[in-house]
């Protein structure tokens, strides 16, 4: 006979059991109902009649919005954890008009919330070529309504003169001792005899420093602006659909101009356009007028009177005359020209990267003039100065393409009949839309007195296979203006700027519909695809991108959208013809229906030099997918080869150490640190790729596992000893023993691909360079034939179909080699005695045996 305590707990267990039962009938339907449905259905429960019956309907409760008090204890719930890695639901088409380009919460949290308030993400795009219609009155509003639009909507602002900012500059104490140090040292080598004319050296300078003003000063005319304004309403309409700017970004322009200090836009340059298009923006909006730094291969007849009155003043674009002397008085003027239209509380514009790109991708940033800037301001000449970044987006690049000078050969110089065609040519053509977008501005003041983060850490692949110390990413070698006019403890500050200001107009920038098109034909349909899988790729793509939180300049169906974005970028791009689908033709093209019938089929002209053109428009893109591109390859290239990865017949899971998985992103990283900027100076390159690891477990591309125990749940007790600070040297050991396992499922596979691809290019570019350096083991060439040569090189293997990417072989990409392996110390430089400049192995690569080694270490990241 059963003991009356072993009865109750049996009966304790079989209610035990039947409430797991319940609990698991509850789940279950928890987990069918479908977003925004009550989970548990009321109408199961018993006795719900007899209370209607008594009481009636129960108002309907409101779902509990708000959070819990404390953010960290969500992220330390195994369970949430596997709910995180689940893949995000689609977004709509309402969620992809995210408002971009707010102020970085490290360096400028103070500017991130002075100028901002709720209301300015909904205020919506506005189309600056459209003219209200209300607030009509008048004859003249209705003959006249874009004079009387311009007329309505500026007012005048005070501008100092020409003669004003002239005598400002020439009595400058700089410029004083710039003209008599560049005396002193003409008198170097004379006899006493001889140095007696010093006093007319001084002089000879001083005439010249008033030609040079003569030339660089603006002359800024209020009427000029708004006839100018006038005629651009009117002719930009001709060729342009609309030129559309967020009036929160507006917004806080219009907030940030009436602080009392000067603001400093610094957009992104693309076009020529790039130079009225802003100040026609800033004028229509009521702010004044920049003074813009142009380069004087602008400095035309007409146009040069032109842009000099709407704010443009024009710089050399080489500062030094003399290879390896400095033009002191040129320096002088141009720094005391900038203090003095800041000091007027003039705002001020010029172009970081120094020229345009010719490739789509940002250039690195080159620090001259913001240093004056910076100097400026620890000079007391300003209290404060916003820093606007911008970009500006095109949907067809209004200056043509630039195939010529990527093909190596040089580039035409500007003259009067060139500009006078262009603008007949442009005139007969449709671009397309453009897009304006401006950051949030931040305060100058703040962010230099803000502490700054360390550098962030990448690894030199030149030297070792792994991680070593913290080493500063490396600026421009060969900046236009120089940052020798700041102190040096200053030059690191001044770089972190100028990247941080790069990185935030980059994340600013709107996605067109031609970047995406072409992106799609690049990367993942080289050979050819049907017009309906495009448009269905098009929707996908569009998807991913607002996921990863970037801006699409474009609205409408899908296949309106790629029939436009094929038509603006022309037949010498893209060729549509009609195919007969059968078997035969290819798993793009193939639909479920079985007959055979015409289709439309797209594919991309991948011949030099037009593949180019159609790579300028897709590289604007890899900034969306850069991190994860850089883990793709990475992980293609710790796996150790490509045929593995994506064998067909290969389907089982395939694991890598998360610590070598990280140094090989560093190594890459390294390899490719003048074509991007991973990271913000204030980040941190190793917390980047981390992030992007995490992005692709939750995209169920890989698995972050714990060696040790095979569960990824642990690693919330890691996340729990970081928010606490309680690590210890036990949690890195447990930390380098995570595992990456990679899913090799066919999705998967393409997915890996696809983004092996984004970074194909310039990858197989680099490694064509390492291969070429062999070249200097017996000589020592110039560096712009060394360049030549291996364009050569490239265009043959293009020619004979050996390149991967026919793109490789573009000048900017081999350039930026070249700089790299010089900040590597593999080449270094030097003068000959004809004042060319030499390339040279550096004696560790000059045995052909250490040089092989650097060509596997770049090789394995190759396609």
């Amino acid at each position: 006979m059963l003991q009356p305590d072993i009865i109750h707990h049996q009966q304790h267990d079989e209610k035990g059991k039947l409430n797991m039962e319940k609990l698991d009938e509850v789940y279950k339907k928890w987990s069918k109902s479908g977003p925004g449905e009550t989970r548990v259905s009321n109408q199961n429960i018993q006795g719900k009649e007899a209370w209607l019956n008594k009481f009636g309907e129960l108002p309907t409760r409101k779902r509990r919005t708000k959070g819990p008090a404390y953010s960290v204890a969500l992220e330390l719930v195994p369970e949430v954890v596997n709910f995180k890695t689940k893949p995000p639901p689609p977004l709509y088409e309402k969620e992809q008009r995210t408002f971009k380009g707010r102020c970085c919460p490290r360096c400028s949290p103070l500017s991130r919330e002075v100028l901002y308030n709720e209301n300015i993400p909904d205020m919506g795009l506005c189309n600056v070529l459209r003219m209200p219609l209300e607030n009509r009155t008048g004859v003249v509003s209705y003959l006249l309504p874009n004079l009387n639009h311009i007329m309505k909507r500026n007012k005048n602002h005070i501008y100092p003169t020409k003669d004003e900012m002239i005598s400002k500059v020439s009595e400058s104490g700089r410029v004083h001792t710039a003209i008599q140090n560049c005396a002193i040292l003409d008198a170097e080598g004379l006899t006493n005899r001889e140095r007696g004319g010093l006093s007319n050296s001084e002089g000879k300078h001083g005439r010249r420093l008033k030609r040079i003003l003569g030339t660089m000063v603006a002359k800024i005319s209020c009427a000029l602006l708004k006839v100018t304004s006038w005629v651009l309403l009117r002719v930009l309409g001709v060729f342009l659909l609309g030129v559309q700017v967020h009036k929160g970004q507006m917004e806080l322009i219009k907030e940030a101009s009436k602080k009392g200090v000067p603001l400093v836009f610094i957009p992104m340059h693309r076009s020529h356009l790039d130079y009225v298009l802003l100040s026609f923006i800033l004028h229509n909006y009521g702010v004044k007028a920049p003074h813009i730094a142009a380069g004087d291969n602008l400095n035309l007849p007409v146009f040069s009177w032109v842009l000099r009155s709407l704010g443009a003043f024009f710089i050399k674009r080489k500062l030094d005359r003399d290879v390896g002397k400095k033009d002191l008085v040129y320096r002088a003027a141009l720094h005391t020209y900038i203090e003095e239209v800041l000091r007027s509380n003039q705002n001020l514009e010029f172009f970081i990267e120094g020229g345009r790109s010719r490739s789509g991708k940002a250039l690195s940033p080159k620090g001259g003039l913001l240093s004056c800037v910076v100097d400026s301001y620890y000079d007391g000449v300003i209290s404060d100065a916003f820093i606007v970044p911008a970009s500006i987006s095109y949907e067809k690049i209004l200056d043509g393409h630039f195939n010529n000078e990527q093909m190596g050969l040089q580039k035409r110089k500007e003259t009067f009949m060139m500009a006078l065609r262009g603008i007949y040519d442009v005139l007969k053509h449709n671009y397309g839309h453009v897009k304006v977008d401006f950051a949030q501005p931040f305060s100058l003041k703040e962010y230099l007195e803000a502490p700054q983060a360390p550098a962030t850490p990448v690894s030199d692949i030149a030297t070792s296979g792994i991680c070593k110390s913290k080493v500063k990413r490396a600026g421009s070698d060969n900046s236009l203006y120089g940052t020798d006019i700041v102190v040096e403890d200053t030059r690191q500050l001044v770089k972190g700027l100028a990247e941080h200001i790069v990185y935030d107009s980059v994340h600013v920038n709107t996605i067109m519909s031609t970047n995406i098109v072409a992106f799609l034909l690049l990367t993942k349909f080289r050979e050819g695809i049907a017009f309906n899988t495009l448009v269905k790729e098009l929707d996908k793509m569009k998807e991913g991108i607002a996921s990863r939180g970037y801006s699409i300049g474009f609205t409408g169906t899908s296949t309106a959208i790629v029939h436009h974005a094929i038509r603006l970028l022309g037949g010498n791009l893209i060729r549509v013809e009609n195919v007969v689908v059968t078997s035969s033709t290819g798993p793009d093209v193939i639909s479920n229906e079985k007959s055979n019938k015409e289709k439309e089929f797209v594919t991309p002209l991948l011949s030099l030099p037009n593949v180019f053109e159609l790579s300028y428009y897709s590289n604007t893109l890899i900034s969306v997918f850069l991190m994860e591109s850089v883990l793709a390859n990475a992980i293609i290239a710790e796996c150790g080869s490509t045929q593995l990865m994506f064998n067909t017949c290969h389907s089982s899971p395939l694991s890598i150490c998360k610590d070598r998985l990280l140094t090989r992103a560093m190594q890459l990283c390294d390899l490719l640190q003048f074509e991007f900027i991973f990271a913000p100076p204030c980040g941190n390159l190793t917390n980047v790729i981390n992030d992007a690891i995490e992005e692709l477990a939750v995209k169920g591309v890989i698995t972050v596992k714990d060696s040790i125990t095979g569960f990824k749940d642990q690693r919330w007790v890691r996340q729990l000893a970081a928010t606490t600070g309680w690590e210890s040297d036990e949690s890195d050991s447990v930390n380098n023993s995570e595992t990456i396992e990679i899913n090799m499922s066919s999705e998967n596979k393409k997915q890996l691909q696809f983004l092996q691809c984004v970074l194909g290019p310039l990858i197989e570019g680099y490694w064509l360079s390492v291969c070429n350096l062999v070249r200097l083991l017996d000589m020592d060439v110039d560096d712009n034939t060394y360049i030549r040569m291996v364009n050569m090189y490239a265009k043959e293997r293009v020619e004979k179909g050996f390149a991967v990417f026919s793109e490789s072989c573009s000048m900017d990409t081999l350039r930026n080699a070249v700089k790299v392996f010089l900040h590597w110390k593999v080449l270094c430089t030097y003068y000959d005695a004809e004042n060319i400049k030499m390339l040279q192995l550096k004696e560790p690569y000059r045995d052909e045996a250490k040089l092989s080694v650097l060509i596997d270490k770049i090789e394995v990241f190759r396609v």
